[in-house]
């Protein structure tokens, strides 16, 4: 109402400016201290521009909540003066009641000068901190399970509470301890974030063992500084009835007066059972109710009594079974048998009387460590009898295996006859009997108690000499591997129990003392150390400690952490060529330092590489995937993957070279002679008349040739150079006419098989005068004669061949389509003939056109018609001009014959 008079008052008596809505925005931390400067209201809401203000009216402006018992104004404070927003008081957000997850508080603030008025809303946010812990419901719970509860069977825990707000403070995770014991955790997430918690029950429970747990559950909040909230859970294992009685002799048996009165207990026999409540609770009944009418029993106390006064007859003796039996749902038993003997009351018992020499009620306590024939009991008998009624005899009737009896000058003494251990047995009744020699013999007996105390004679035993425990390796540090667990067969301080690692454990591993619980202390790596064992020492409390000792393995298991590793960065392979396809070449190995699947390799080729006529098997096997030529391609390159089979996969690459070794399938092919060209001419002369030429596209000894006459020199008038292809006429063959002869030149390589191909050259060897004079000096002086006369035509011819051949050069120059290459005979030669600047023979436009073209005459001034002269002036320029017969080189086709 207030606000409200203020603002009719304004509206009324000054200016109200609504044109625009002003907005201050706040944010603080709770817990700040009071008095803490949140910031500047008129600052903050930029309301110097926002209410377009002068500097004179905007420092006399005055700042005042609009509603001044609002809420939050027990919270915050203004400066009137300069509008700074202030805390009041110490802000809990928990203890507020915000409106939304950012918990905003909105108020609204005025600035007053004069007639001006002006209405700001203030926003504040209030940030969470982590200042609460989780808290559960109780501090302490009590939770009762049965024994016979099956692993995995759970029970619904109390979820904590945590009263921040703020993101990630509150509850994040809960934990257990002990860890990895019997009891363990099982949380979930509900839709609203929180959780729903239950305890697990990890190993069978027996409450013969162990009755009781206690375990502690820890919550934990997501804090910077993590808080945490605990609870006690009191675990009690409820009773089954597993166990049945037990009878604490195996069999009784008593001696009875007859004059024994009636209503008089005789024996009693005990049963214990392990149980607890009723499972715990023994009746004895008489089996089959035997004797009725005689002996009766406590139900309750196993206390034999008489019904009727006995009669004594001579070796008479009542026997029957007792049986115990609890008050179970589903009853256990147990049954002893009791034999009662009769004797006659003529004579009478001796009297036995026990003295200790310590403890009360009849029982004495003495260590377990007291050495054989020690002093127990004093045992002082007295029969009232005279002669063999009153003469007596003493012996131990129960635990006579510990104990033996001893007379002395007095009596009888009750000494240890065989170490004790309590151990195995706690306490023994020991019962003296001493009887007389009467007929029948009269027996008394006494018993007592010995309680062993216990002594510190046991070391621990571990729960199993050998702990296997596995753990992956890049584990996070602290992380459990395994939990031991010893026991003590003594008692109190003598059992308690202290983990202590040994020294060759060394620093990988730390041991919770009073668990067992063992921890990794480091980052373990499997390929550094796979296996680790060391020794766990547990020792008791004794005044002299005694140690046990358990091995502890623990292996280190493999994660994909290693990438495979090539044996080499580049492989060389080689293959034969015409190798048939899927001929293994070699393989690629890589190694991987990691087991199993994450070291099961994996080879493959690059997806860039899938062109290249191989293929590489998972296994590394690199096969041919085609048939390969040498003389296509001689080198091939590739990539190679081996990635392994972990999880992801981890892969490397290496490089392969695959070189194509040669095989002899390339024959050799004869360039010179061919069937365009197979004729050639020559006079008698030393130097070689022409030359095979062949080739071969192999490599290595494969295109290595040898070069043969095959037929066709039946007069032995030509040698063939066999490396070279160059023929000459045999010295020692004498040349008297011209010769024509066809001879089969062959080439074959040295490769296996040797591969041939053979050729047809026609040979014609001319005698000029030279020869005839070497061979008849009586030759006649006219062919001198004839010489100088061809000489001079040569000269003449000669000439008149210059000029044509220079107009013929200067069509061809224009024309540049024909182009020769001679010999040093006229014929096209590849290997040393052939000038480096001689063009190549073209082909000819027809056949007829072309052997014109191809035929060749050289002699002393004179040119075939149809030849071109160049080949004329070319063969001219390395001819000797003499008194000789011309040579003629015909270039046939099979279709032309040569003049």
């Amino acid at each position: 109402m207030a606000a409200l008079f203020l603002l009719c008052a304004l509206s009324v008596f000054g200016t109200f400016s609504t044109a625009k809505e002003i907005v201050a925005d706040f944010i603080v931390t709770e817990g700040s201290p009071p008095g803490y400067k949140i910031g500047s209201i008129p600052a903050k809401s930029n309301l110097i521009q926002n209410a377009n203000l002068s500097s004179e009216v905007f420092n006399s402006l005055r700042y005042r909540f609009l509603e001044t018992d609002h809420e939050y104004t027990r919270l915050f404070r203004i400066d009137d003066s300069n509008g700074d927003l202030l805390l009041y008081t110490a802000i809990d957000r928990e203890n507020i009641q915000c409106k939304d997850p950012q918990c905003i508080l909105t108020f609204d603030v005025y600035a007053t000068f004069q007639a001006a008025f002006y209405l700001i809303t203030v926003n504040v946010q209030i940030n969470d901190i982590n200042d609460n812990s989780p808290t559960f419901p109780e501090p302490v719970i009590t939770i009762n399970i049965s024994e016979t509860a099956s692993i995995g069977y759970v029970v619904q825990l109390p979820a904590a509470e945590d009263k921040d707000t703020g993101e990630n403070n509150g509850v994040q995770g809960y934990t257990i301890y002990p860890a990895n014991g019997t009891f363990g955790l099982q949380t979930s997430k509900k839709l609203d974030g929180s959780f729903d918690v239950k305890l697990v029950l990890n190993e069978r429970l027996d409450r013969e063992k162990t009755a009781k747990y206690i375990c502690q559950v820890f919550a934990k909040d997501g804090g910077t500084e993590q808080n945490t909230g605990s609870l006690q859970v009191n675990i009690n294992v409820l009773d089954e009835n597993d166990n049945s009685p037990v009878f604490s002799e195996p069999i009784y048996n008593v001696t009875v007066l007859e004059n024994t009165p009636p209503g008089r207990v005789i024996l009693t026999v005990t049963a214990t059972d392990i149980d607890s409540g009723l499972n715990g609770e023994v009746e004895y009944h008489i089996s089959q109710n035997a004797f009725s009418d005689i002996f009766s029993i406590n139900t309750q106390m196993g206390e034999i009594s008489l019904l009727k006064t006995l009669i004594y007859e001579p070796d008479e003796i009542y026997s029957f079974f007792v049986e115990a039996v609890d008050k179970g749902a589903i009853p256990n038993y147990a049954q002893v048998k009791v034999y009662i003997q009769i004797k006659d009351a003529g004579n009478n018992p001796p009297t036995v009387k026990v003295n200790l020499v310590s403890g009360s009620n009849g029982t004495v306590s003495i260590s377990e460590l007291i050495s054989v024939e020690a002093f127990v009991a004093h045992v002082s008998v007295d029969d009232s009898d005279t002669g063999e009624n009153g003469r007596v005899e003493c012996s131990i009737t129960s635990s006579a295996v510990f104990f033996g009896i001893e007379p002395m000058n007095r009596g009888y003494k009750v000494v240890v006859k065989t170490p004790l251990d309590r151990e195995k047995a706690s306490q023994h009744n020991v019962t003296v009997a001493c009887h007389d020699f009467g007929s029948p013999a009269l027996t008394s007996s006494q018993s007592f108690i010995v309680k062993v105390v216990d002594e510190n004679d046991n070391k621990p035993v571990f729960s199993q000499p050998v702990y296997f425990a596995s753990i992956e390796e890049n584990n996070p540090v602290g992380v459990t591997v395994t939990k031991v667990s010893a026991t003590d067969y003594d008692i109190d301080s003598n059992a308690q129990i202290l983990y202590v690692l040994h020294s060759d454990a060394g620093s990988s591993f730390s041991i919770n003392r009073i668990t067992g619980v063992i921890n990794a202390t480091g980052v373990l790596d499997r390929e550094t150390t796979s296996d680790y064992l060391f020794r766990v020492l547990a020792v008791d409390g004794g005044k002299e400690p005694k140690t046990g000792t358990a091995t502890v393995v623990v292996n280190i298991t493999d994660i994909n952490d290693n990438r495979p590793k090539f044996t080499e960065s580049l492989f060389t392979l080689e293959v034969s060529e015409l190798s048939p396809p899927y001929t293994q070449i070699g393989s690629v190995t890589a190694y991987d330092p990691d087991l199993g699947q994450n070291a099961y390799l994996q080879y493959s080729m690059s997806s860039q590489d899938r062109n290249v006529p191989f293929q590489v098997l998972q296994n590394g096997t690199v096969i041919t995937r085609a048939e390969l030529d040498r003389e296509y391609q001689s080198q091939y390159n590739f990539m190679v993957y081996a990635r392994d089979s972990g999880n992801p996969s981890l892969n490397s690459s290496a490089y392969v070279t695959v070189y194509v070794t040669d095989a002899n399938d390339n024959e050799p092919q004869i360039l010179f002679p061919n069937k365009m060209n197979n004729t050639v001419s020559s006079t008698v002369t030393s130097l070689p008349i022409t030359k095979v030429i062949a080739e071969d596209k192999d490599d290595g000894i494969n295109r290595q040739l040898t070069y043969f006459i095959q037929s066709g020199d039946d007069k032995n008038m030509f040698n063939l150079h066999s490396q070279t292809g160059e023929l000459f006429l045999n010295p020692n063959f004498k040349f008297m006419t011209d010769q024509s002869v066809s001879l089969i030149i062959c080439v074959k390589d040295n490769g296996l098989p040797v591969k041939s191909a053979c050729t047809q050259l026609n040979v014609e060897v001319s005698i000029n005068n030279v020869t005839i004079s070497n061979q008849k000096p009586e030759a006649d002086n006219k062919y001198i004669y004839i010489s100088i006369g061809v000489i001079i035509f040569t000269i003449v011819i000669s000439v008149g061949i210059v000029v044509v051949i220079l107009v013929i050069r200067k069509k061809d120059h224009q024309r540049k389509k024909y182009k020769a290459s001679p010999g040093p005979l006229g014929v096209p030669m590849q290997n040393g003939y052939t000038p480096a600047s001689a063009p190549a023979l073209p082909n000819p436009g027809s056949e007829e056109e072309f052997m014109e073209r191809k035929k060749v005459t050289f002699g002393p001034g004179t040119a075939r018609e149809g030849v071109n002269p160049s080949y004329s002036s070319n063969i001219s320029q390395n001819q000797t001009w003499g008194p000789m017969i011309a040579t003629r080189i015909y270039m046939t086709s099979p279709h032309h014959t040569p003049p």
